[in-house]
């Protein structure tokens, strides 16, 4: 479900940032696009919508690897009260080039110098509330908490809030950055209880031969394993046997053939069974004691697992914008987490300013296959390496030593592209240019259409 107000102008820089962080700021370069809507609404990135009960805490775990941790008491009606009534939560995620594109998010802003910038983005996202009639805000004193995935951990980026009405955005502070790796995830499980094993050569039984300890006698048909698969060779005068009650047992031997009194072997072992059949008493016997926790480890396993699977297919789409060398960097071992405070409902994003491409000024004109000209609108430029946008009207700024990718659409609705390889053929990086483009024969009206058209595997 979509949220009631319709957010325009998403990324615009409010501040310069070394001062003021609630002055405005807007772009006064024609050539340059500041804001602009959906540009193919078809194939605007959708928001996943959520039911909640807002009298108790409430996790969403999204399908981007995005986690919302919503307390209870989040929510507020227009009047400051404390909202009870279930509550409508709508949230999307954009962490790509295209997907920005297809939000319509702007990304040009002007720094009260004058000082034409851009975002680079590290992670964002939009959250909404709303009853059936009235949009909500949060409460401060119950902050909603999102996690994002993200492939950078430079800590050089700052939050940012979207004002509604006057369609600025406010400096709102840190993230909190974290790593991690998926064997470093499984290990902080807590141990499940050790489950029955066949026995190997390793495996021995204790033979009270005198039948003088009433505590072995329960063990007399059982075999144990030593965990460390070391077998163990003794004659004993006395045994102790301890449940350490996590499927394990630490079984002491005090030796017939050593004089000091205070000698003793400990070894830790698990059951083991030399045949299938008591092997399958005992394991069944395992499964239905830890039931509930054998589920909920499982659960958790099966959790990290779709987490990581969803990290690693994001990150490989990811790598579609960045150069070789960026590649590299990025191996997918290690899972980047940034994590923030909702302040207010609305477009929340963690970005960093940087300069527009250096080397190329082009005055484009645009042409067919059959060298004809065509009009183009919604023109943006990739620079592969950055996770930015670069938004144009007439002059097109690039540079020649990066791969560049150039799109917009035509009249038509048609997508309209210009790739690394055809930029490598312009013979001057000034002044007019023509530019042959690639219009793709039908209208695209999904993410997955476009992605494919624009970054062919």
């Amino acid at each position: 479900m979509k949220p009631y107000k319709n957010y325009i102008g998403f990324l615009a820089l409010i501040c310069l940032f070394i001062s003021c962080k609630k002055e405005a700021i807007n772009s006064e370069n024609d050539d340059l696009v500041s804001g602009i809507n959906t540009p193919i609404p078809k194939a605007d990135i959708k928001y996943d919508a959520y039911k909640i009960n807002p009298n108790k805490d409430t996790v969403i775990y999204h399908k981007s690897g995005a986690v919302l941790e919503i307390p209870k008491n989040a929510f507020l009606n227009s009047k400051g009260e404390v909202v009870t009534d279930f509550v409508d939560v709508q949230f999307r995620t954009l962490s790509n080039p295209l997907e920005i594109y297809l939000a319509g998010v702007p990304m040009n802003f002007t720094t009260n110098k004058k000082v034409q910038l851009v975002f680079e983005s590290a992670g964002m996202f939009e959250i909404n509330a709303n009853l059936p009639e009235e949009n909500l805000r949060v409460n401060p004193k119950n902050k909603i908490n999102v996690t994002l995935n993200s492939f950078s951990n430079d800590s050089n980026f700052n939050t940012y809030d979207l004002e509604n009405d006057t369609k600025v955005w406010v400096e709102t502070g840190k993230d909190k950055i974290s790593e991690s790796s998926k064997e470093e995830a499984l290990a902080k499980l807590p141990e499940l209880p050790i489950a029955p094993k066949l026995s190997t050569k390793a495996a021995f039984q204790i033979i009270d031969e005198r039948e003088e300890s009433n505590t072995l006698a329960e063990y007399k048909d059982v075999w144990f394993e030593p965990i460390d698969g070391k077998q163990v060779r003794n004659s004993t005068k006395d045994i102790k046997i301890k449940d350490l009650k996590n499927g394990t047992y630490e079984v002491t031997f005090h030796s017939l053939f050593d004089l000091n009194e205070n000698s003793e072997t400990k070894v830790i072992c698990r059951l083991a069974f030399n045949n299938d059949k008591e092997y399958s008493k005992a394991l069944k016997k395992y499964q239905n004691k830890y039931a509930k926790r054998i589920k909920e480890d499982k659960d958790k396993r099966d959790k990290i697992e779709r987490d990581w699977t969803i990290y690693n297919n994001q990150l490989e789409e990811y790598r579609l914008f960045f150069a070789k060398n960026e590649i590299q960097k990025t191996k997918g071992s290690q899972k980047i987490i940034r994590s923030l405070e909702v302040n207010k409902f609305g477009f929340v994003n963690i970005d960093r300013p940087i300069d527009f491409p250096q080397g190329g000024n082009i005055s484009p004109i645009y042409v067919d296959e059959n060298n004809n000209k065509i009009a183009l609108k919604e023109i943006v430029l990739v620079e592969t390496g950055r996770n930015s946008l670069y938004r144009y009207k007439n002059e097109i700024k690039f540079n020649p030593e990066n791969d560049n990718l150039l799109w917009g659409l035509t009249n038509e609705g048609k997508l309209a592209y210009f790739t690394k390889e055809d930029f490598k053929q312009i013979k001057k990086n000034k002044g007019k240019v023509n530019l042959k483009m690639r219009i793709h024969p039908i209208e695209l009206t999904s993410y997955d259409e476009i992605i494919t058209v624009l970054f062919p595997k």
